[in-house]
């Protein structure tokens, strides 16, 4: 046989031509430090380099920042350079990397990614130190094992610094960005503003609203109100962030880290809450977990969560008898606290509710007691007004310093040539701050103008209390309750009495005013002024 007759059926493997010589540049540092020694810029200039020598053309630059390639996902420009790719209808010929560890120290990850530029996008990666590349099986092999050994050498470099992170931890110190009102000051920070040889935790100039987030908490404020509250401040919050701050021990010089297991470690910060705030606060967070606040499948049962057990001083839940249709409140830790939510023909004493009314009823002001209770309450009211006026510092102080961003932004639109649509849209956000902010200092320097108006509203209110409460809803009921006796009252089911723990200054000057008004003539309120201006916020 003469195979030469069968050569014009042979498969001759041709070499592939490169029409594209677009490439696209990705350049990482993985520290703040690395930026500052020009090592950026030693990997753009070895890549044009590269490109110039081979007839390449750099295209499009990602990166140019510091990010650890330790993961792939977290990194905003690598997704960003990821997701450029994906989307163009253009490609480029291949992705620049100096070394491969720039492009992933993620191991699996890393290869998956690349695994999808070369097979599924056909987009090659080049590693400018080496030369090598994806373009042959030979080629993939070796950027695919130089990504497995990327891999290997950060965790072997992991071994020699979580000792060192856990030492730091030990010693109070703290690892990543701060919480909400304090700053980080050390060797590696993003702002030159912050740095300092050694590491501090410091707070900053929103630690007083944070820390008044904290009191109004503790004094049982909804997040909802904490969030306008602070926003009528300055302070842009969300329910989330509040959510976790509240169980983040930090603010109470508490340091917790996953390196330190469970071991929990004194912090070098000065706090901003005390222990007992702290974990008075996990209380009130607790009676949210078990629905003892605001559970519209309890409206039967208003006081779930807000009396306390005498015996354990725990909070009481509730509990149906279906076939009978009666409601109970009870203890969970002591079996034998229980009583009956309303009173009955067969039930052995009044029930919570009753008991309650006829409680309220001791902080509901006669009339022939209103002028001297008046007077009191301007005492009251203007000891208000005082706490109101200590929020006007914060307020003015974010106000100018909205109106210097204002002016910044002007100049910079007149001297720099800013955007006008950049500059309209930036204006317009600090037009309607300033204009926030102005007037919430406006309302708190007026807020006790029309003080008539609020005494008249108390009398109303402290003449017909209990009845308020009686054929309230369920949110009167709850907002009354919090109102008068702001960390809820103690209850003896055994003696079906109820004991106080705290009332709020307002109506714990009705007893006073009475037993004082007996000795008093109508027109007689000199002799009261001695009683406590103080008041409870609310």
């Amino acid at each position: 046989m003469n195979l030469d007759n069968f050569k014009s059926f042979a498969r001759e493997q041709k070499k592939a031509i490169i029409v594209n010589l677009i490439l696209w540049l990705y350049t990482r540092v993985s520290s703040k430090d690395q930026e500052l020694n020009l090592s950026l810029q030693t990997q753009k200039d070895a890549a044009y380099k590269y490109a110039l020598e081979n007839g390449y053309q750099i295209e499009l630059t990602f990166g140019s920042t510091y990010e650890s390639a330790s993961g792939d996902f977290t990194r905003k420009e690598f997704m960003k350079l990821i997701s450029e790719i994906r989307s163009a209808k253009k490609k480029p010929f291949a992705i620049l990397i100096n070394t491969i560890s720039r492009f992933s120290r993620s191991g699996g990850g890393g290869i998956t990614l690349a695994h999808e530029l070369v097979e599924d996008l056909g987009v090659h990666i080049i590693e400018v130190s080496t030369g090598k590349n994806t373009m042959t099986e030979e080629g993939k092999l070796e950027i695919y094992q130089g990504l497995l050994q990327s891999r290997k050498d950060n965790l072997d470099r992991l071994k020699i610094t979580i000792p060192g992170m856990k030492k730091m931890l030990e010693n109070g110190l703290s690892l990543g960005r701060p919480p909400r009102g304090y700053s980080h000051f050390g060797p590696r920070v993003k702002d030159h503003k912050f740095y300092s040889p050694v590491q501090r935790i410091e707070k900053n100039d929103d630690a007083p609203l944070i820390r008044k987030a904290w009191e109004m908490k503790l004094q049982g404020t909804s997040d909802n109100l904490i969030v306008i509250k602070l926003r009528d401040l300055g302070m842009k919050v969300t329910k989330q962030l509040l959510s976790k701050m509240w169980r983040n021990p930090f603010y109470c010089g508490v340091n917790v880290n996953a390196l330190l297991g469970d071991k929990v470690v004194q912090g070098i910060w000065e706090p901003l809450v005390t222990e007992k705030e702290f974990f008075m606060v996990q209380e009130i967070l607790e009676g949210h977990r078990y629905g003892y606040k605001n559970e519209l499948s309890n409206t039967r049962r208003p006081l779930m969560g807000f009396i306390l057990c005498d015996a354990c001083g725990g909070k009481m839940s509730g509990y149906e008898v279906n076939k009978k249709g009666l409601h109970y409140y009870k203890c969970q830790k002591c079996a034998d606290k229980t009583i009956n939510a309303d009173t009955t023909i067969k039930s052995k004493g009044a029930g919570a509710h009753d008991l309650f009314v006829d409680f309220l009823a001791k902080y509901q002001l006669a009339p022939e007691y209103l002028e001297p209770f008046k007077e009191q309450l301007k005492l009251t009211y203007n000891c208000l007004e005082n706490e109101t006026k200590s929020d006007e510092p914060i307020l003015k102080k974010e106000l100018d310093k909205l109106k210097i961003d204002l002016k910044n932004l002007q100049r910079k639109h007149a001297l720099e040539g800013l955007d006008v649509e950049l500059y309209q849209e930036f204006k317009s956000e600090l037009d309607v701050k300033i204009k926030d902010v102005s007037h919430n200092l406006l309302k708190s320097q007026s807020i006790i103008s029309n003080l008539q108006l609020h005494i008249n509203t108390a009398c109303k209110v402290s003449k017909n209390i209990s009845n308020y409460w009686a054929s309230g809803d369920q949110e009167t009921k709850k907002r009354i309750q919090e109102l008068v006796f702001p960390e809820g009252l103690i209850l003896s089911v055994k003696n079906r009495v109820y004991l106080t723990k705290k009332v709020n200054s307002v109506f714990e000057l009705v007893p006073h005013v009475s037993r004082l008004g007996e000795g008093l003539n109508e027109n007689s309120h000199e002799n009261i002024s001695w009683l406590s201006p103080s008041v409870a916020g609310e």
